[in-house]
């Protein structure tokens, strides 16, 4: 794991995403199949398969009940009546298991050495990526000869399967795109294979927003060292330095200028009968805006696509300067980014008691955001986006500020205050899901069942208790024994060092009653001052 969770007041300054994802090993948790149920295949191919999953109904009482862990099936060992020893394993799994997800299934004795490593590296650089339009992992169950990974799903096809576009469509398209690919090259990450079928829509609906998918090819770079050499990629996005063997991430923003000619016009920018006819027109940068659609095309979104389908990469739009752009600063470029008032107010009041929390809640609620699907935040989404006005997937202090402002008064060094409780990483902006971390409750109270997830996943030996192991696993190299007994001392009513799943509940049932109670009087308050006012009695005399 080697990364780390914090309170925000420490000297944590590592991304926090890497812990979110579960790694289940041989012989430790349970199979894939005790806990996802297959709804339907969506491909298969002779290296593995790719299957829509549903995960498993339980009734939420299973929470409380317990089986013997496999070391002591016919050991003699009584199980211990009404505890959470660790001779029992807990059964403590989703009962809202509407939500589903993509199931990779790929048979590790059929890959060569590269794909296996091209495999690792994909899920390496996943778990390092927080952006609303970059595909999630959720979990990983590795055996011998097979690895699966449950994935988000995007069931709404890629680029392809809604061509054409409207100009409109393909700007939106764009811009989310760019956001995401600011974001990776922010943290040294190129995609190096963005194309059409490497882009997919969410879902069905209409308005669904893209997701960046297949980081097989991504690459980690060194800012000193910046050039890569492996030509790798699909020819048809391919930028000339990948040809010539020797580029930098500059080569993603050319794949995005011909996608975004390709979203306009529903042409690739550079064919040919032959392969060696479009590295050609590739090399000298040869292609036009003829035909018939580019009449209709904004001369803004023809001078973005000349700024990055540009020979020189030097001269070539970065994702930054392509993101401030005319043609992504135009009224329809920009998507409906603001939820309801009613969201939005209420993201408020929860990232202002967000501050009250503990280390180990606001650990928890980092799990629920990360296991949550689309559906289930799709609104909490639209909040982020709104406080996020820059679309480069990250909150700064002035975003922040700005967007706190617009929904209610709140001065600035509460709103200062708020933004550290909410950047639990200390790396000075608010990442993706810390921000769903700090408004889940803007939904309601959280159910039962979404913590008995988070405590699953901290409990990540399947011993029926939150431990300072478990503890050491999540918090990596900022791990200590202070830090650890100041996580458990949230919850540890017994004082035994470790937390069982109902201390772990409760102390979000105290945590509950404690913001209904707040906002039960800041409520009366309003309403005796209202009464006041209308009485014409001045707040200041004093009550005889």
């Amino acid at each position: 794991m080697g990364q780390c969770l914090s309170d925000g007041a420490g000297s944590a300054t590592h991304d926090t995403r890497g812990n979110l994802m579960r790694e289940r090993k041989e012989g430790i948790g349970t199979d894939v199949f005790d806990l996802y149920e297959k709804v339907k295949s969506l491909g298969e191919g002779s290296m593995g398969s790719v299957a829509m999953v549903r995960r498993k109904n339980q009734d939420p009482s299973a929470l409380g009940s317990f089986k013997k862990s496999k070391s002591d099936l016919g050991s003699g060992k009584k199980e211990e009546e009404g505890s959470n020893s660790t001779a029992v394993q807990t059964k403590r799994r989703s009962s809202h298991g509407s939500g589903l997800y993509a199931l990779k299934a790929i048979h590790l004795n059929r890959m060569t050495d590269e794909f296996i490593q091209e495999l690792k590296n994909e899920i390496d650089i996943l778990k390092s990526l927080d952006h609303p339009n970059i595909v999630k992992p959720m979990e990983t169950f590795n055996r011998r000869r097979q690895m699966f990974i449950i994935m988000e799903l995007c069931s709404g096809g890629d680029l392809y399967t809604r061509d054409p576009y409207s100009e409109q469509q393909a700007a939106a398209i764009t811009g989310k795109l760019l956001s995401a690919i600011s974001y990776m090259h922010s943290r040294n990450i190129t995609h190096r294979d963005l194309k059409f079928e490497n882009i997919m829509f969410e879902s069905s609906h209409p308005e669904a927003e893209i997701k960046v998918i297949d980081f097989g090819l991504s690459k980690k770079y060194v800012p000193e060292a910046p050039h890569l050499v492996d030509g790798v990629g699909t020819i048809y996005t391919m930028a000339p330095q990948v040809l010539q063997g020797m580029y930098t991430s500059q080569a993603d923003l050319w794949s995005v200028g011909v996608i975004a000619y390709m979203l306009l016009c529903s042409e690739m920018p550079f064919t040919g009968r032959k392969r060696r006819h479009v590295i050609d027109k590739i090399m000298r940068c040869s292609y036009d805006f003829k035909g018939s659609r580019w009449n209709n095309i904004s001369s803004e979104a023809k001078e973005f696509i000349k700024n990055l389908i540009e020979l020189n990469p030097k001269k070539r739009f970065n994702a930054d300067q392509a993101l401030k752009s005319k043609w992504m600063q135009k009224d329809f470029a920009i998507a409906n980014r603001r939820p309801s008032d009613n969201i939005m107010e209420a993201a408020a009041t929860s990232l202002k008691n967000y501050g009250a929390y503990g280390q180990l809640q606001k650990m928890a609620l980092m799990v629920i955001a990360h296991q949550s699907t689309t559906d289930e935040i799709l609104e909490l989404r639209k909040a982020f986006d709104a406080y996020d006005t820059a679309n480069n997937g990250t909150i700064q202090l002035s975003e922040f500020q700005a967007a706190l402002k617009s929904v209610g008064s709140h001065d600035e060094k509460q709103i200062e205050a708020m933004f550290q409780s909410v950047d639990v990483d200390n790396s000075g902006q608010i990442h993706y899901t810390e921000f769903l971390a700090a408004t889940m409750e803007a939904h309601g109270h959280i159910e039962e069942d979404r913590l008995a997830e988070a405590f699953d996943r901290l409990d990540c030996d399947d011993s029926g208790y939150i431990t300072r192991e478990n503890l050491k696993e999540i918090l990596g190299t900022e791990y200590t024994k202070q830090k650890a007994d100041e996580f458990i001392a949230e919850a540890d009513v017994d004082n035994n060092g470790k937390i069982c799943w109902d201390e772990f509940k409760t102390m979000f049932e105290r945590r509950h009653q404690k913001d209904m109670k707040d906002f039960m009087g800041d409520q009366q308050s309003t309403v005796a001052e209202s009464d006041r006012n209308l009485l014409g009695v001045d707040a200041d005399i004093p009550k005889d």
